[in-house]
């Protein structure tokens, strides 16, 4: 049963709270761009000070609850030790290098590059629903989310020597 994702925001209140219930749902949450869009209304109605931008701390917390989301969207359907590894990396940026090794040490390049190639392709799933929001605060929080992404899937793609 797909849990509804700006439910479960509206009774965590709080991003830490956020992540850990969805941890615990295992990416059984619908993504698509109605749900991307409620979310984004219960984190403006949790935050409102940051709709006018003044209050950054609250504006830093709205990409974080969108990067939280995209983990858990990205690493549905791995295996528990493969998802802990991602997330890790998802993260802490400094770890790609060693977590990538054990992945490649483990399932071998063509599967890590593959992996690569799929997570590289959700991401630009999810940029493509995102650039069709209409353009609002919502549409903002979504698009500062995502960025970060590209970064470490550049760090992950140098690492793996993809070309």
């Amino acid at each position: 049963m797909n849990q509804v994702i700006s439910e479960i925001l509206k009774d965590a209140k709080d991003p830490d709270l956020f992540r850990e219930s969805l941890l615990k749902i295992d990416g059984d949450f619908d993504f698509g761009m109605d749900s991307m869009v409620s979310l984004g209304e219960v984190y403006c109605e949790l935050y409102p000070d940051s709709v006018s931008h003044g209050d950054s701390a609250q504006v830093q917390i709205g990409y974080r609850i969108v990067r939280i989301s995209i983990v858990e969207v990205l690493v549905r359907n791995m295996d528990n030790e493969l998802k802990r590894r991602y997330r890790e990396m998802f993260t802490n940026i400094s770890s790609i290098k060693e977590q990538m090794a054990e992945i490649v040490s483990t399932l071998g390049m063509d599967e890590a590059v593959r992996i690569h190639k799929e997570i590289d392709s959700r991401i630009k799933g999810l940029k493509v629903e995102i650039d069709q929001m209409e353009s609002s605060i919502i549409k903002e929080r979504f698009t500062g989310g995502i960025t970060v992404f590209y970064n470490i899937l550049y760090l992950m793609k140098k690492t793996l020597n993809i070309t």
